[in-house]
């Protein structure tokens, strides 16, 4: 089976240690998240918007990113 990757590209000012933690902190997050938003039914996963996860300490904007990116890959079965 292929991998398929998705790769962020941001810009860090005055990156650190501390940034880079909680960079991969918040990175395990959001694939927990994905791999949750995974194990819901296709149908109930569209209607998801970014307040269903009002409990995740991550932005609404990278909750909505992560949900297309999981609407958009149907047969994927775990990030």
């Amino acid at each position: 089976m292929a991998e398929l990757s998705l790769t962020l590209k941001l810009p860090f000012y005055r990156f650190n240690k501390v940034k880079a933690l909680e960079f991969e902190r918040l990175t395990a997050v959001n694939t927990q998240v994905a791999n949750d938003l995974l194990l819901v039914d296709k149908k109930e996963r569209k209607k998801l918007t970014s307040s269903a996860f009002h409990h995740v300490e991550i932005g609404s904007a990278w909750i909505n990113q992560t949900i297309r990116n999981t609407n958009a890959l149907p047969r994927s079965k775990v990030f």
